[in-house]
């Protein structure tokens, strides 16, 4: 029971620390890049501040790498508390939207072109929709016990309108800032939760 709790401590901080990384990103970023959308603007901007557009990249990849791992020790709890394999699906899904995003932001720190001009790459676009879909099948995850079920609901529902929201408008940004505010209720949520326990049977 002490290895679960643990593992499931250092789930929740792992989270924790994602959401500060991705808030901290948005501070340190190179003021007024995202008050234009000429893309001529936006490479004076980041030339200007190339050491805070850096940095806030280097926040950005921490945050995809840390949410990563912390839903990836998550799965691994629910799983080994009985919670068959859609946990290991959703954080597996999770980690292919991550692997992408990885490389949409190599792309774009290589070249600011490839992200701030205008349609989404490829690569994001791809890491949004593999986001949002391990996002869902967690939440279902979560339903199956062991958490509270408000906070599957509520990763399902937002999985899912925004998802919606995403096809129609073609609209994804918020995809990573939605998962941020999540990963924080989720991590509280472990910290305060008793260890997941081993369903019967």
């Amino acid at each position: 029971m002490r290895t679960r709790m643990n593992t499931q401590r250092f789930a929740a901080i792992l989270l924790i620390v994602s959401f500060v990384s991705l808030m901290l990103s948005i501070l340190v970023n190179a003021p007024g890049l995202y008050a234009t959308q000429n893309i001529n603007e936006r490479l004076q901007i980041i030339n200007a501040y190339k050491t805070r557009w850096l940095f806030n990249q280097a926040l950005a990849f921490l945050y995809i790498l840390l949410t990563t791992i912390g839903f990836a020790v998550l799965a691994s709890t629910l799983r080994a508390s009985g919670k068959a394999w859609i946990p290991v699906l959703g954080a597996a899904a999770y980690a292919i939207g991550s692997i992408s995003g990885m490389i949409f932001l190599f792309l774009q720190t290589t070249d600011p072109r490839v992200g701030y001009s205008g349609a989404y790459p490829a690569p994001e676009a791809l890491a949004y929709w593999f986001w949002l879909g391990g996002l869902l099948l967690l939440g279902i995850a979560f339903l199956q016990d062991g958490l509270p079920a408000w906070l599957g609901y509520v990763m399902v529902g937002v999985a899912l309108v925004y998802g919606i929201i995403y096809l129609v408008s073609g609209a994804g940004f918020l995809t990573p800032f939605l998962i941020a505010l999540l990963s924080l209720v989720i991590g509280i949520v472990l910290l305060i939760s008793k260890p997941l326990m081993r369903q019967p049977g």
